[in-house]
């Protein structure tokens, strides 16, 4: 049996759609995100989830807001300076999966480097309790949920959309515990952001540097070739 680690740092992110904000919410309370605000607003709330204390960090629609607002990078900064998180929780509606949800564990990864799959778990939410029982054939039928599954390791778990039942909480708490053993009790730390972050400059660098050298023609030759690899399949 997994050991049950105290205090709980749960970051969740994703489309806010898929959740049913209220008192009855276990997981999230009346805790919706201000996507309008000028600042995106960081705070940390302490929750008793089944009997345990879980510090959440809501920053679903963050991905959506980094479109327009200039505060993310800093909001993430503060994110990752001032927690130690022992799971991100990717969070999906079952049946509405939208063209921003597709790319999500692309724009988790683009914000907090590669290093972040290890501790990241996808939570599809179900509005009918026959939608939570179809999870297997639509993994099976669909491959972008295939897809994004099997880059979280396969760690998933579902739960009603409005996150009251007692059972399906403790249930994802057993399956953090589980994945903090995994990480060998590791959280995501500051120091594997700035790892992350000095990669991405090096390699920024390292490609400015070799366009430098690459004479004009082959320049505009390179140009080219990243602009046709924009184009995105539509599922």
């Amino acid at each position: 049996m997994d050991q049950k680690v105290q205090d709980l740092t749960v970051v969740l992110f994703g489309n806010s759609s898929a959740v049913l904000f209220g008192d009855e919410n276990i997981l999230l309370g009346q805790n919706k995100p201000a996507t309008d605000a000028a600042d995106f607003p960081l705070t940390v709330k302490k929750q008793d989830v089944s009997g345990r204390s879980v510090n959440l960090i809501n920053i679903l629609d963050l991905q959506e807001s980094d479109l327009y607002l200039d505060s993310v990078d800093q909001a993430i900064v503060r994110l990752v300076t001032e927690n130690e998180i022992h799971t991100f929780i990717f969070v999906l509606q079952l049946g509405k999966l939208t063209d921003t949800d597709k790319v999500g564990l692309e724009w988790l990864q683009s914000k907090f480097g590669e290093g972040v799959l290890p501790f990241v778990m996808i939570l599809f939410t179900y509005e009918r309790e026959e939608d939570c029982d179809t999870i297997i054939d639509d993994l099976k039928n669909n491959t972008v949920l295939e897809q994004l599954v099997q880059k979280c390791g396969g760690r998933y778990h579902t739960c009603s959309k409005n996150m009251n039942n007692q059972s399906e909480m403790k249930a994802l708490l057993e399956k953090i515990d589980h994945m903090v053993s995994e990480n060998n009790h590791r959280c995501y730390t500051a120091d594997l952001y700035n790892s992350a972050s000095q990669l991405t400059e090096d390699n920024g660098n390292q490609q400015s540097a070799c366009n430098a050298q690459l004479p004009q023609d082959d320049l505009e030759t390179t140009a080219s070739k990243q602009t046709g690899n924009e184009k995105v399949s539509s599922f």
